[in-house]
């Protein structure tokens, strides 16, 4: 087919020291993104699930670049020729081993060389290497902050400086952790915990050159392994895209199969499991390939009536840190009760059977709790979709400090917080298990609220850890109560008031009026239903 010059809208946005591309979406299997070099276009990135691509390293000045819809092995669509000017100098960096970094950055057309500058505190930032490339080796030091600024050689003052890069700060870019366990039906499942700004990774086996796997998706963090021996190792790559393709910036090292460490229950992870055959494993894996060795995971079947328990079985006989308990179905609520009365750890965290959590989530969650000695830690987490991640539950709360829980309260379901999940926090155990939640409708909204009102200090981590997955299982069942008829809505939400109300903290209690107060106002501008208002009228009056 004929391909009309410039019929794909295409954006360029400048981000700090990277590039943006995006385009509109014209259903092609994959996109080709093409910079020109030398009056040559050459192709830079394919893009297969998204319509953006971020670039690092580009040219310093002059730029062009364009976008190729490709489907079925043909050209089906064509962006116009961008032209766009860039200026500064973009750095990125990898570690060579335990002595030594190197560093890359963008190529400043006509310049002599590049020096590198090093933050040495007393003095600040200090040149003391020059290159005549676009990458410079440097033995580590202590110091981590580097500048990098391109030059022209002068005979008066021996060096002119073109730009200058931002500062970067070389502590991130590593692989924390890389583990393989066994997973059901004598799969393998790969996890990773990488710390940086990558675009994507790639996987490979020990004895290939080319990737068994890659992702653009720099929020991955697990791959699952089929047909692959227990022997074989495996090696995960960060890379950055770049006009002259993918840059590697991190590698772990060779990776098989590992042993789960397990000695005592220090942490309780509860997973309620109803129906979940088709997805439970990955969520089971996520939590197995948990960087926090004494890690306790209870799964609760709640009645299930596929082959949820024959998956269970098969892991509760493979991992001494998984305990299963079987029982009658009756909600969520009381499944997550069977696992706080069986839990062994001295704190918990709860996960829904498909939902994901990141390997460092429950280390990180603990580190801070121990730090700040408090009862609950908290973090934001992610909602997956059909077009990516999105924060919720991000707090105005300064980082890993102990926060006293009144803060929290204050500010519970008020505009932009009104997010209540159970999901994203670790709890004392004693305080669960001496405030279990309601057998309710609306269970985390009328749980949340009355747990934390006993919590005397928390606090936060600005990093999100836990997964909540919309796009495996659309529907949830919050979306099944929205569709009740008006009457039985309302009850179910008076009940979940009411529970936290009567079941709180009573030195709290002004807090936790409040919060139901909130709470109703913000269901009763979508309800023509009095009743709301009359509810309010009495949590106001104390004669609820």
């Amino acid at each position: 087919m004929k391909i009309e010059d410039g019929s794909m809208d295409i954006n360029i946005e400048i981000k700090e020291s990277k590039i943006i591309i995006s385009w509109a979406d014209v259903k092609a299997d994959y996109y080709k993104i093409f910079f020109k070099k030398e009056d040559i276009f050459y192709e830079a990135a394919r893009v297969y699930d998204n319509t953006s691509v971020r670039f690092s390293l580009v040219s310093y000045g002059e730029n062009e670049c364009f976008v190729q819809a490709v489907r079925d092995g043909q050209v089906i669509d064509e962006s116009s020729k961008r032209q766009f000017k860039f200026d500064t100098i973009d750095v990125q960096y990898r570690f060579e081993d335990d002595k030594n970094i190197k560093l890359f950055y963008s190529k400043y057309e006509g310049a002599d060389g590049y020096r590198l500058y090093r933050n040495e505190d007393e003095i600040g930032f200090n040149g003391f290497k020059n290159s005549d490339t676009e990458y410079i080796t440097t033995e580590l030091r202590a110091e981590t902050e580097f500048k990098v600024k391109p030059f022209k050689k002068d005979d008066d003052c021996g060096r002119k400086f073109l730009a200058s890069s931002f500062v970067v700060k070389t502590n991130e870019n590593r692989f924390e952790s890389v583990s393989i366990y066994k997973s059901y039906n004598y799969n393998n499942f790969l996890s990773w915990c990488f710390t940086g700004d990558a675009d994507g990774f790639l996987v490979y086996t020990q004895n290939l050159d080319k990737p068994i796997f890659e992702t653009t998706d720099k929020l991955q963090h697990f791959l699952p392994l089929y047909d692959y021996k227990g022997t074989s190792k495996f090696i995960v790559k960060a890379f950055v895209n770049t006009p002259d393709g993918r840059l590697i910036i991190a590698e772990s090292g060779k990776i098989s199969l590992s042993i789960r460490k397990y000695k005592k229950p220090v942490v309780s992870l509860i997973i309620p499991a109803y129906n979940a055959q088709d997805y439970i494993v990955r969520s089971i894996d996520c939590a197995l390939a948990s960087d926090f060795d004494n890690l306790e995971i209870i799964i609760v079947n709640d009645g299930s009536t596929d082959d949820t328990q024959k998956i269970i079985d098969w892991y509760d006989k493979n991992y001494p840190n998984v305990i299963s308990i079987v029982k009658n179905n009756g909600g969520v609520a009381d499944a997550r009760n069977k696992g706080i009365e069986a839990a062994n750890g001295e704190y918990i965290a709860f996960m829904d059977n498909d939902d994901l959590i990141r390997p460092d989530m429950i280390r990180k969650l603990y580190d801070a709790i121990m730090k700040n000695n408090c009862d609950v830690a908290i973090a934001p987490l992610y909602r997956i979709i059909d077009n990516g991640y999105t924060i919720h539950c991000n707090l105005p709360f300064m980082e890993d400090i102990p926060l006293d829980i009144d803060k929290y309260l204050d500010i519970m379901y008020t505009p932009g917080y009104y997010n209540c999940a159970i999901w994203n926090k670790l709890y004392r155990a004693s305080m669960v298990k001496a405030h279990p939640l309601g057998l309710l409708k609306y269970e985390d909204v009328s749980w949340t609220p009355c747990i934390l009102s006993y919590a005397e200090k928390f606090c936060f981590l600005k990093t999100p850890f836990y997964e909540w997955d919309r796009k495996t299982r659309p529907q949830t069942f919050g979306d099944v109560l929205a569709k009740m008829p008006e009457e039985e809505l309302f009850e179910n939400r008076k009940q979940a008031m009411l529970f936290f109300l009567k079941n709180g903290n009573p030195q709290k209690i002004d807090y936790l009026k409040t919060i139901a107060i909130r709470r109703l106002m913000r269901y009763s501008k979508n309800s023509s239903n009095p009743a709301y208002q009359d509810l309010i009228k009495k949590i106001e009056t104390g004669k609820f």
